[in-house]
């Protein structure tokens, strides 16, 4: 090094870095901040501050500093107008009975976004304020993890929709579940790697294996953001089968638009929960889908059909184009982490304004497409029946048959079975070849009330075959 380039600033580094038995350029500075404070007084020097800053590792939107006090307080206020809003809409559906938690998923992450970028404005004051920056990085990334949950959960909830037996098994519920907990493990991961070279002094050898571990988190957080395309390709690449036709689903059909500034009537879920009192077993134990209009499956109507054409081709652009901005941000922060640049050295596209657009631009049209998008009328499922319902018996211990089962009966004549819709023996299972001729049937017995009674232990006998 020339004399010229010998500093204040690089001697009294070299110094506290021979004093801490030579660590790795750039870790620690928590602890050399600390050290720094203790030698120089409350105030360390801008020229120490800066020279430290540029040997730390280059981060998606750089390290703040003045000119970064208006942008960040342009998407704070922002993302404080939208966590209102997703608020606002999820109080007016809370007084109408109509519960769409996954609202105030959206209110924490704005939430998050409006602590990320006040702590942003914070550090740029002071820089020697390691702890802030540890924590304002923790801020603006988990929100865009947060987010990718929201929108798989969202097209977790179209792919049931479409296939309501599959989407339902409890192995496609422990595989979701057991991402989810990747997920966590993902980010505890990306937390405590990205942090401890700021915290702790390490060597070259394992300053590289942090960055390591940092790198594989960001190829695993770009993988995870297509995970709702992934999975809305899967639900139409896969046509519903037999079985999802003949299963019950129960959606709500109360939803009548999805417009805007439409809001479902008050009590209209309560409403419809009581009409189940009274309905058969299949109904009150149906798969719990989305709203729409278009379908081919046996759904459970109700009381009213006055609603539009509830389509979900808009839900499906929502969930597209908002995963396709998501992985945008995913990706412009995986090229930084695996550029592993000192940050005077760092490319354009750690500039601070590739993070506004990604993190702030592009999540602000995400967060207004959900808003405007109405998504928690289009992605609504229908609450779980109260116990007082669900426990109730009472079609399945009737031989009258309901107009769905009939239909169901006389469509299965066509590959299953052949049934015999006659008025002695209505509706009872008689697979092929077993029965050739009428004389081996069972005869009426002249008191029906046997008859009836031999009758329904040969259909309790077949129940497992259907599947409502």
């Amino acid at each position: 090094m020339s004399a010229t380039d010998y500093t204040a600033a690089h001697g009294f580094s070299q110094l506290l870095r021979y004093q801490n038995n030579y660590p790795a350029l750039g870790t620690g500075v928590l602890l050399l901040v600390e050290q720094s404070h203790n030698l120089l007084g409350p105030v360390v020097p801008d020229a120490l501050l800066q020279y430290q800053s540029a040997y730390q590792i280059n981060l998606f939107g750089d390290y703040p500093d003045s000119q970064d006090d208006v942008p960040s307080a342009i998407f704070a206020a922002i993302f404080a107008i939208l966590m209102f809003l997703h608020l606002l809409i999820f109080m007016i559906n809370i007084s109408r009975k109509h519960r769409f938690w996954l609202s105030l998923g959206w209110v924490f992450y704005c939430l998050m976004r409006v602590i990320g970028f006040i702590l942003r404005i914070i550090w740029g004051k002071d820089l020697s304020k390691t702890k802030i920056g540890i924590t304002d990085e923790v801020f603006l990334i988990l929100p865009s993890i947060l987010l990718t949950s929201l929108n798989l959960i969202l097209a977790q909830r179209i792919f049931t929709w479409r296939h309501p037996v599959g989407g339902s098994r409890r192995l496609f519920w422990n595989f979701m579940i057991t991402l989810y907990v990747v997920v966590l493990g993902v980010i505890a991961l990306t937390i405590a790697c990205a942090a401890s070279p700021y915290v702790h002094f390490l060597s070259q050898k394992n300053y590289l294996r942090y960055q390591k571990a940092v790198q594989a988190s960001a190829v695993l957080i770009v993988l995870y953001s297509l995970t709702a395309i992934s999975l809305l390709a899967l639900a139409y690449f896969f046509k519903p089968t037999r079985k999802d036709e003949n299963l019950y689903t129960y959606q709500p059909w109360w939803i009548e638009s999805f417009k805007t500034f439409y809001f479902v009537k008050k009590n209209a879920v309560r409403e419809a929960e009581e009409t189940f009192m009274k309905r058969n077993h299949n109904h009150r134990h149906a798969i719990r889908v989305i709203a729409a209009t278009h379908h081919h499956y046996n759904t459970v109507e109700g009381l009213t059909n006055e609603r539009g054409d509830l389509t979900h081709n808009t839900s499906l652009w929502i969930i597209c184009i908002t995963t396709l901005l998501i992985f945008v941000g995913s990706i412009c922060r995986c090229i930084t982490v695996f550029q592993g640049r000192y940050q005077k050295n760092s490319s354009k596209l750690c500039a601070p304004v590739a993070m506004y657009i990604c993190w702030g631009l592009f999540e602000t049209v995400i967060n207004l497409l959900y808003i405007i998008g109405r998504v928690d009328l289009r992605f609504y499922r229908p609450d779980r029946l109260p116990k007082k319902v669900r426990s109730i018996i009472t079609a399945e211990q009737s031989l009258e048959h309901s107009d769905e089962e009939y239909e169901y009966y006389t469509t299965e004549t066509e590959t299953e079975g052949e049934y015999d819709l006659e008025d002695d023996d209505f509706g009872f299972y008689q697979p092929r070849n077993t029965y050739n001729n009428r004389d081996s049937e069972p005869r009426r017995d002249p008191n029906r009330d046997k008859f009836i009674l031999e009758a329904k232990e040969e259909d309790e006998s077949d129940s497992e075959e259907f599947h409502f």
